[in-house]
């Protein structure tokens, strides 16, 4: 095994600065030290298109075929737009195949299949080795100098998976009907909002649409390419369900008969596309039989907006097939077995050795990509227990704790040693890391440890040994977690962590619940230390882990007040309040340099008060994937913020016959 680790070495990936250009080295190499380069135009190049006399040569599924000889769909060539994505495939062009195997743990597992899924205007690309942004649901954008408008390109022709036609009207009614709708949407996207305003969308005809912001945002693209797929909505599904325009009465007889209140909730649940088959999409396949049950089974979508570069409408396998597991063991079994064909979800590094062992007989091998998890413990700075909260918010508190943690035991324990010690402030590879950035208190200190605790007034302790609060209460700290994808078990690596803190006299606990109840009391600013990942690249579109944003389990009251324009949550101190402010100022700075030193900011209030205590990390993600598939990329990056495993592009994966 070690060998196979130690090969990567010389591997090295190109991370870019969200719409900076910025390039980082990979796997420890050296930071980057210059601000990135500003973007040379404001124009995206034009998406490939196919050329218009080639459309009599598309080519698609025989599965499709067969409905176009019955007469119950049309020709390939009327199903595509005029402009169909051109995919320049990652090895060869393919042939159209059956099922793409995945294993999930059901319902509260869905981030695995919604990654495969998830498409907007702009996408990622990763073949050159490097994350680029690229033309997707859009032919193309035009910014304006000041980077306050975004004009964006749609594709004549295109559909929904139905086959009604896709246009503005469908992100208009996203806009103006579910956006700014309190009752759908309490608090508008924050991050599209910029200069304290919402964004402005606004149909130009039926294929162009702008976006116009009240100040400069210069990461636009890069969101969209993470979080556009919310803005698809096919206006002429949902609005059946939208009191704006449904009859009354009929609206209110669904309401009841599908066993709701209130028309929002009937809503919400028609606009899942991982629960309701009858949702009309836009991505490669649509959900046709979901969760509950042993498998969830999407089907490609006939009206799907991409071909090969030889005119084969995409995706290449006819259906992708999510089973059903009950735990990472299970997961694990059907692994070795050689039932999944496609993923790294669920695959970690502690199970690297038994994936590799089992790789000939499993007819698969392990791919090497790079990412893996940074278990670490939010510590709650809004905890709703004002004693305690004045103990979480203390510096040496946290250093305190910090100190008492043995990471190179931990390494050795769980990553054989092979992992880097340290707190999380980003990643190397993230262009606004600094040499240093994540080191504060990371020894092994406890006689450290013990002196800061002591002189924050936590020199008594009780009948049993625990340290007492001031308010003379036992000290008790409750690290939750939940049985994770990340492959060490969360519970093994923080009760560990539990272990060392009770070293110091602190009464700490680590506990395992179930997933969606731990995002519901995270979300609920219950936890007084969810225990969790964080993200290492990218985390300027994805700030919750760094600025008090939407799900930030270290700060959520705060989170709320931020992004509620302070009508909810609570107004943070000032420490966390300037976080807030340096995050804001970044998203509407034009200038790349003065973003890169805002965002070094935020990351190096981190590395100084260590608001985010972590254990190790290792770059290094598993990836399984059968030794038949084709267009598999041999090491690309695994974040959430690039779609996981789709920034292999699967649409493009085939398995010859």
């Amino acid at each position: 095994m070690l060998d196979r680790v130690n090969r990567r070495g010389f591997l090295r990936v190109t991370a870019m600065a969200t719409a900076m250009g910025a390039v980082a080295a990979c796997g420890g190499g050296p930071a980057p030290t210059q601000a990135p380069a500003e973007p040379a135009a404001t124009t995206a190049p034009a998406a490939t298109a196919a050329p218009v006399e080639t459309a009599a040569k598309y080519a698609e599924s025989p599965t499709l075929a067969d409905q176009v000889a019955a007469g119950t769909l049309p020709p390939v060539a009327e199903r595509l737009p005029l402009e169909p994505l051109v995919v320049q495939a990652v090895d060869r062009p393919g042939e159209y195949c059956g099922d793409l195997h995945r294993v999930l743990t059901g319902p509260t597992d869905m981030g695995g299949y919604t990654c495969m899924m998830r498409e907007s205007f702009a996408g990622w690309d990763f073949r050159s080795g490097s994350i680029e942004v690229i033309p997707n649901m859009a032919t193309g954008w035009d910014v304006s100098e000041d980077t306050k408008v975004y004009t964006f390109h749609m594709r004549k022709g295109m559909r929904w998976s139905d086959g009604e036609p896709f246009t503005a009207d469908d992100l208009v009614f996203w806009y103006q009907d579910i956006a700014l709708n309190s009752e759908l949407t309490p608090s508008f996207p924050a991050w599209l909002k910029v200069g304290g305003e919402p964004v402005v969308v606004e149909k130009v005809d039926d294929y162009t649409v702008k976006f116009t912001f009240a100040a400069a945002y210069g990461i636009l693209l890069e969101y969209l390419a993470f979080r556009g797929e919310a803005l698809m909505a096919p206006k002429h599904y949902l609005s059946q369900f939208h009191p704006t325009y449904a009859d009354a009465d009929e609206l209110a007889a669904k309401i009841k008969d599908a066993g709701f209140e209130h028309w929002y909730e009937l809503f919400a649940n028609r606009n899942s596309y991982t629960t309701n088959p009858d949702l009309p999409v836009l991505w490669s396949w649509k959900v046709e039989t979901p969760f509950p049950g042993q498998r969830m089974v999407s089907v490609r979508n006939p009206y799907y907006w991409k071909v090969d570069s030889n005119g084969k409408q995409l995706p290449y396998f006819d259906r992708l097939v999510n089973d059903l597991a009950e735990n990472n063991e299970v997961i694990m079994m059907k692994t070795i077995a050689g039932e999944v064909d496609y993923q790294y979800r669920h695959m970690g590094f502690a199970n690297y050795s038994l994936m590799m062992e089992n790789e000939e007989g499993g007819d698969y091998k392990v791919l090497e990509w790079i990412g893996g998890p940074f278990p670490c413990v939010y510590v709650n700075q809004s905890y709703g227990d004002l004693p305690v909260r004045e103990l979480l918010q203390t510096t040496e508190f946290r250093h305190a704790l910090s100190y008492g943690i043995n990471r190179d035991e931990m390494n050795d324990l769980f990553w054989y040693g092979l992992a880097v010690p340290g707190n999380p402030v980003a990643g190397s590879r993230d262009p606004y890391w600094e040499e240093g950035f994540g080191t504060t208190a990371i020894e092994f200190n406890p006689e450290k440890a013990n002196e800061l605790l002591d002189s924050i007034g936590l020199d008594k302790k009780d009948v049993d040994g625990f340290r007492l609060r001031p308010d003379g209460e036992r000290l008790t700290l409750l690290l939750e977690c939940y049985p994770s994808e990340g492959g060490v078990p969360a519970i093994d690596v923080f009760s560990q962590v539990a272990m060392y803190w009770q070293e110091l006299g602190i009464d700490a606990q680590a506990k395992e619940i179930e997933r969606s109840l731990w995002t519901q009391r995270a979300l609920a600013n219950e936890l007084m230390m969810p225990s969790y990942d964080i993200a290492k690249v990218l985390w300027v579109i994805d700030p919750v882990w760094f600025v008090p944003y939407g799900t930030c389990y270290w700060a959520m009251a705060y989170a709320q007040w931020a992004t509620s324009d302070g009508t909810a949550g609570e107004e943070p101190p000032e420490d966390i309040k300037q976080i807030i402010q340096w995050y804001e100022a970044m998203r509407s700075e034009g200038d790349a340099a003065k973003r890169l030193e805002l965002g070094r900011n935020i990351l190096r209030r981190h590395h100084e008060e260590v608001y985010v205590i972590g254990t190790c990390t290792i770059d290094l993600q598993p990836f399984i994937k059968k030794n038949d598939l084709v267009n598999v990329i041999e090491h690309a990056v695994a974040e959430n913020r690039t779609n996981h495993e789709q920034i292999s592009w699967p649409w493009q994966v085939w398995r010859p016959a």
